[in-house]
C-alpha cells in the first residue's frame, strides 16, 4: 500500500477533516516523523514551526535528517523506522539535486511500498510525483540557478500526476497547467492538499 500526502504548505492547522485522515493514514499512536528538510538549515528555522502544526495533530518524536551539507547515511536506518517521512518545501530544483545525489529516490520509494507514510509539501511533494515540471512554473525564480538538466526532473514516482501547488488560477496559472497537459500527465492544482491511499485519490473539498 503506498500512502501519500501532498499539500502546498502547512504553517497553520489544516481542516479538522484532512488532519484527522493524516493520522488515520499514520495508523500509530504516538507516532515519530522524520523531517527531510530542502536543504541545510543549520538554525532550523524552517523545522520549528512546523513541528508546532505536527505537534498539534499528534506526532510526539522527530528525526531531523539533512540531505545536504549535513548528511549521514548512518541515520538512514533511524529514518526507515519513522512511522511517517515530511518533505519540507524550499527550492524544488536543490531538494531534487541533493536527493539524487544521495540516492534517496529508490529509498523513498522502498520506504513507502514497505507501508511508510510519505508527506510532501510544495517542493517535497512536487518531488514525490513522476517529475517536477510543475516546478519550472512554481519555481520559476530558482530555474536559472538550477544545476539539473530537464532529464534529470525524474521525482520519486509514486504518483502519475503533476502535482501544483499554491494554486491560485491566474492566466499565469492556467497556461502553466496547459502547457503541463501536453506532457501527457493530468495536473493536479492545489490549495492545500491531495491525500492518496493504494490505488484512489481522494481531495480534500477545501483545497480545490
Amino acid at each position: 500500500m503506498i500512502r501519500l500526502v501532498l499539500l502546498s504548505e502547512w504553517k497553520k492547522s489544516l481542516p479538522s477533516d484532512l488532519e484527522q485522515r493524516i493520522m488515520t493514514l499514520v495508523g500509530k499512536d504516538k507516532p515519530k516523523l522524520g523531517y527531510i528538510p530542502s536543504q541545510t538549515d543549520p538554525e532550523r528555522t524552517y523545522f520549528y514551526p512546523a513541528k508546532q502544526q505536527l505537534d498539534q495533530v499528534g506526532f510526539v518524536d522527530y528525526l531531523y535528517f539533512d540531505v545536504d551539507e549535513a548528511f549521514e547515511k548512518k541515520l538512514l536506518g533511524n529514518l526507515g523506522n519513522c512511522d511517517a517521512i515530511f518533505l519540507s518545501g524550499g527550492n524544488t530544483f536543490h531538494f531534487l539535486s541533493r536527493l539524487r545525489e544521495r540516492n534517496m529516490l529508490s529509498w523513498l520509494r522502498d520506504y513507502a511500498k514497505n507501508g511508510g507514510v510519505l508527506i510532501g509539501v510544495s517542493a517535497g511533494a512536487m518531488i514525490l510525483t513522476e517529475n517536477i515540471l510543475a516546478a519550472d512554473y512554481v519555481d520559476a525564480k530558482y530555474v536559472a540557478g538550477s544545476t539539473l538538466h530537464p532529464s534529470e526532473y525524474g521525482g520519486a514516482a509514486l504518483a502519475g500526476f503533476h502535482f501544483y501547488p499554491h494554486w491560485q488560477g491566474d492566466s499565469r496559472q492556467m497556461e502553466a497547467v496547459k502547457a503541463l497537459k501536453e506532457t501527457g500527465k493530468k495536473p493536479m492544482p492545489a490549495l492545500m492538499g491531495v491525500e492518496l491511499s493504494w490505488k484512489g485519490i481522494s481531495v480534500n473539498t477545501s483545497a480545490m
